[in-house]
């Protein structure tokens, strides 16, 4: 491997000698006279020299490549750092848990061995080091703890005292999102680095640590895939079970852990499709005895309790026990019924009001609606932030968005903000988009105009034709139904040699790319140029300017790339921070290259051919000249979010970022990578049917 990457770079080397070399002899004859030609001559032979350079240092970064037992073990720390804060949000105030209980479910075939018939939550680590293989599935109803069940295995694992250095790290991913016509490797090792890169694991990393089964998969909501309406033969779920059943490892079926709702799991079964080579735990419902233990817990006041807890211990399958049988449910209610005024304290409600509800239907559109409203007045920074109408009707058409989302996006739980153009109507935001776009490409025109004489001179015409081209350009992009995934800002490799290591290659790559391409297109500019304008500022400007203008633009897209990544300093990352990045570095780079060029033309091209207009001129031309091609080639999905914004005015809020955030920090949402989720998807459905906070019981 060394042996070919040294003869590729040598040929590499061998190759731009000669051609520097005979770019020198051409120019040293053409242009004997120019001082500027003199300058280029010999700057032009450095080029292969910095390229070997450049690829000397590639191939030993390369080579020190971190062992994956540092990587799995950084991998680690960061896991049980996010995801212990996703538990304690779930869990709600106080960090009150129930000791749930769960029976094992035998297969007719496939089991693994060493499942016990019944556990708890607080034994799931020893009953799971019991199977063989190590294959779990944990079923339950809507609401039975599945989430917190696995999040309890996963961190239980983490903190095991008996862990070792070879044990695989227990990474959750939501199957929402996958796209079962992907291997379910390679959709792991791009789940793994778009989760954790801004923690410095690259895609090559992610790819050998799931090679080396460094990795135990623990695949949350396997029955998110699909709708009710998906026919068995198209289901998503089907095709992930049958993948899998195919994951192997060195011991035979690998290690997996999997979360599914008990309805979507049996219909699965019924068709023979399931995981094997598992154990398949079910979650019983939680008893009246551990539903009054937990309100009790969760209450500051008991006494005003009492009714419900006597009506939970003399009717145990009366309405109010049907309805309060999950953890989820319990949560519901005793974030409804803590709610406090906030001015004098006095409880809101009456928990004595759920007797009163004919069904456990009811009980559950009583709670859902009191939830959201206590939820709001109670968020810990900003508990005024939003009206709990305004999150209501938000929240709503956000879950409507989602049920329509899995025709065009696979996923009917994932809010990711720059996937969310199409809910204002795919046709009026590509529209809006490219009359954008004409706009700017018309302004960037009139700017240019303005300083010269309309006429159909060759130089004019070739400008006009060269603005066309830009202008189509944009408004090609603008109307795109495919938009990229944003470019984000990793400011925290600045702090760390390795960090710096990253970004002084890219920079490098980015200069040397740069001068060559810019002394390329500057030559090229020459031959199209030099009959126009005279050969002087073909032949000479021409090039010298590519050799200024290449290394900047070279630099700045090098920086781009040794800094782009999504940041978070804090796990769990920041959904929001994709969207902000993308705008402001992208546009920043463009404007820097912009404005370079700018000067370039106002100082150097400008005065060869009888152009200037003077600096500010200059500036302006190169600001708006870098503006355009920045929003229409590195920030397609911060342009296309902001147009979406203006779209969906009034049905969203303008600062929708800040408002899912608010909603997450008010405990309705979840974050799960790069997207947010409903908290719960019971609360997802309902707001489907409830789009507006009104007809219930205050």
């Amino acid at each position: 491997m060394r042996r070919s990457r040294t003869r590729r770079a040598a040929a590499t080397y061998v190759l731009l000698q000669v051609t520097a070399a005979a770019l020198a002899l051409w120019l040293t004859e053409q242009f004997q006279v120019a001082k500027l030609s003199a300058t280029l001559v010999a700057l032009v032979p450095t080029v292969p020299a910095a390229y070997l350079a450049w690829a000397a240092y590639r191939d030993d970064r390369r080579e020190a490549a971190a062992d994956p037992d540092v990587r799995a073990t950084a991998l680690a720390n960061s896991v049980a750092a996010a995801e212990t804060l996703q538990r304690a949000q779930l869990i709600g105030p106080g960090a009150h848990r129930i000791d749930l209980t769960f029976a094992h479910r035998t297969e007719p075939a496939n089991n693994a061995t060493g499942a016990a018939p019944h556990g708890r939550l607080t034994d799931i680590v020893a009953y799971y080091q019991d199977l063989h293989p190590a294959r779990l599935v944990i079923t339950g109803e809507p609401g039975a703890g599945k989430t917190l069940l696995a999040l309890d295995l996963l961190l239980g694992l983490l903190s095991h005292p008996h862990r070792t250095q070879a044990d695989p790290v227990p990474i959750r991913l939501s199957l929402a999102g996958w796209d079962t016509d992907r291997p379910l490797t390679d959709w792991l090792a791009d789940q793994l680095h778009q989760n954790f890169r801004d923690h410095g694991l690259s895609l090559a990393d992610a790819a050998v640590l799931v090679e080396q089964h460094r990795i135990l998969p623990v695949l949350d909501g396997l029955d998110e895939m699909d709708t009710d309406a998906t026919p068995a033969g198209r289901r998503r779920a089907a095709r992930a079970l049958q993948q899998l059943n195919a994951y192997q490892d060195p011991t035979g079926s690998a290690p997996v852990i999997l979360t599914c709702r008990t309805t979507q799991y049996e219909q699965l079964a019924a068709l023979d499709v399931r995981m094997r080579e598992a154990a398949r735990i079910e979650i019983n419902p939680v008893t009246p005895a551990e539903a009054a233990a937990y309100l009790t817990a969760r209450s500051t006041r008991p006494d005003r309790w009492r009714p419900v807890l006597d009506t939970l211990t003399t009717a145990p399958t009366g309405t109010l026990a049907s309805a309060l049988r999950t953890p989820w449910r319990l949560n519901l209610a005793a974030t409804a019924y803590e709610e406090r005024h906030p001015g004098t304290l006095a409880y809101l409600r009456d928990p004595a009001d759920l007797l009163t509800l004919p069904s456990p239907g009811a009980v559950r559109d009583q709670l859902l609606a009191l939830y959201l409203s206590a939820a709001t007045s109670q968020h810990p920074t900003r508990p005024g932030g939003y009206r709990p109408d305004q999150a209501h009707r938000w929240l709503a058409a956000l879950a409507a968005h989602l049920a329509a989302a899995p025709a065009t996006t696979g996923s009917a739980t994932d809010l990711v903000l720059h996937r969310l153009w199409p809910m204002a109507g795919a046709r009026r935001v590509r529209t809006a988009d490219t009359l954008v776009a004409v706009f700017l490409a018309l302004a960037l025109s009139a700017l240019f105009l303005a300083r010269f004489h309309i006429g159909f001179s060759p130089r004019q015409l070739t400008g006009a034709a060269a603005f066309t081209f830009l202008a189509l350009w944009c408004v090609w992009q603008a109307g795109s139904p495919v938009v990229g995934d944003p470019r984000t800002l990793q400011l925290h490799r600045l702090r760390t040699p390795a960090g710096r290591h990253v970004i002084a290659k890219w920079l490098m790559s980015g200069l040397v790319s740069g001068l060559g391409l810019g002394l390329v297109l500057g030559l090229v500019a020459g031959l199209l140029f030099g009959f126009v304008v005279g050969p002087f500022v073909g032949f000479v400007v021409g090039p010298v300017a590519g050799f200024v203008v290449g290394p900047v633009a070279g630099l700045m897209l090098g920086l781009v790339a040794g800094l782009s990544a999504p940041l978070s300093d804090t796990p769990p990352t920041d959904p929001r921070y994709p969207i902000r990045d993308d705008l402001l570095f992208g546009l920043l780079l463009w404007m820097v290259v912009g404005l370079t060029a700018g000067l370039v033309f106002e100082f150097m091209v400008g005065p060869a051919a009888g152009l200037a207009a003077g600096p500010v001129d200059g500036i302006l031309t190169g600001l708006l000249a870098g503006l355009v091609p920045g929003l229409y080639a590195t920030t397609e999905a911060g342009r296309r979010y902001l147009v979406f914004l203006c779209c969906v005015r009034g049905r969203l809020p303008w600062r929708l970022g800040t408002f899912l955030h608010w909603a997450y920090g008010a405990g309705l949402l979840r974050i799960s990578g790069v997207a947010y989720q409903f908290r719960h998807r019971e609360l997802q459905d309902w707001l489907i049917t409830h789009t507006a906070p009104e007809g219930l019981q205050a």
